[in-house]
């Protein structure tokens, strides 16, 4: 006989997918800090729940609300629930955790234009309002840095949708980097490439809107993705949950979680600039950004007049040499601090700052947040 104290908690998403896994996962680890949950989860479920589970009674629902009759169903139940649903169903309420998308198109244009590139694309599908809202998001990123988007949607009734997005990639001037939507339609998009005889990653650039460390490696060259903070989703949905059952005030309004980054495989890893001296001024700096480099180590590389490199670095990517090894810095700060346990003097050591506090001071000036209430805000547990 289950203890009566104990919450009954159903746990409605795949696990056949890595994405449905990792939630799952963020969500156990809450529940083993405040546990014993009973949960119900089921090792193979379908991709989308159409119902509850029947004969089941319990005290609260995490799921991942895509079906109008699940949705129907929770909404009858009067049971606390938490969506994870990355697409809001039309007609039901419920506090929802998901990943800040706005924040991860800025990462992509980012990305791109970081590499050099002034013509990027964005491919989508029409199956759902979420892939096209994330392609105007994308544009309107792109857009405050002066840089238009060419658009290509998959369509719901197209059965042989290849020959459609192969011509659309040739017909697109080269160099270019193109967004995707999904990991699998990045695949697409890199298969039709190479059946087209255009080079990935020199030609075309394609970078993933979501990443999966299986399905990237299936993909020649790797698969490129925005690294969702798919554990912190599960953690933070399983605290909201725990307070709604017991009674909490909690948000109506979505809780967005930003991605933890950009995963960089072999489909993005290229520069789209002409200017020989700057493509070996951007990979000094990349292969020493960790290292207690200056100016002059650079200058002395590639010898040019610092005012030169200063201004053509500026007019290509946006920002100075001191500001790419700052970049590079913070962005490796960010995923050590996210995905390790390295103590903060490690940390600040490992990316090229020589004592915790020159990294401290650093961090905030790109974040507004110190390094320690970072990992505190990413990590799960």
């Amino acid at each position: 006989m289950k203890d009566a104290s104990i919450p009954q908690v159903a746990i409605l998403i795949s696990t056949t997918r890595n994405w449905g896994r990792l939630i799952v996962k963020g969500i156990l680890a809450y529940a083993h800090e405040v546990g014993p949950w009973h949960l119900w989860i089921k090792p193979s479920s379908p991709d989308i729940f159409d119902a509850m589970p029947k004969g089941w009674k319990g005290d609260g629902v995490i799921a991942r609300v895509s079906s109008t009759s699940l949705a129907g169903e929770l909404t009858a139940s009067g049971l606390p629930v938490v969506n994870v649903a990355d697409t809001p169903t039309e007609g039901f309420s419920a506090p929802c955790v998901r990943t800040d998308d706005r924040i991860g198109t800025k990462m992509a244009a980012e990305h791109f234009i970081e590499r050099g590139f002034r013509t990027v694309a964005y491919v989508g599908s029409q199956h759902t309002p979420n892939p096209i809202w994330y392609g105007q998001a994308f544009k309107e990123a792109l857009a405050e840095h002066d840089i238009p988007c060419s658009e290509y949607y998959f369509s719901q009734n197209d059965p042989s949708p290849m020959p459609r997005l192969t011509e659309w990639l040739l017909a697109l001037p080269k160099p270019v980097g193109i967004l995707v939507w999904g990991h699998g339609n990045g695949r697409t998009v890199v298969d039709c490439c190479m059946e087209a005889g255009i080079s990935v990653p020199h030609d075309v650039a394609v970078l993933g809107g979501s990443y999966d460390e299986l399905m990237s490696h299936a993909c020649f060259p790797t698969l490129s993705g925005l690294h969702a903070p798919t554990e912190q989703i599960g953690y933070e949905a399983a605290k909201l949950l725990h307070r709604m059952m017991q009674g909490g005030k909690v948000p109506r309004d979505t809780i967005y979680i930003p991605p933890l980054g950009i995963v960089e495989r072999l489909s993005t890893d290229t520069l789209a600039v002409k200017d020989p001296k700057l493509v070996q001024v951007v990979q000094f700096i990349r292969d020493h950004a960790f290292e207690s480099i200056t100016m002059t180590d650079i200058l002395r590389a590639v010898p040019m007049a610092r005012r030169s490199l200063d201004r053509q670095f500026f007019q290509t990517f946006g920002r100075s040499p001191r500001d790419e090894i700052r970049r590079l810095r913070i962005n490796k700060a960010r995923q050590l601090l996210a995905e390790t346990d390295l103590s903060m003097q490690l940390i600040a050591e490992a990316c090229g700052y020589a004592t915790y506090n020159y990294l401290t001071h650093a961090f905030k000036q790109a974040t507004h947040m110190t390094p320690r209430d970072y990992r505190r805000k990413m990590r799960t547990g």
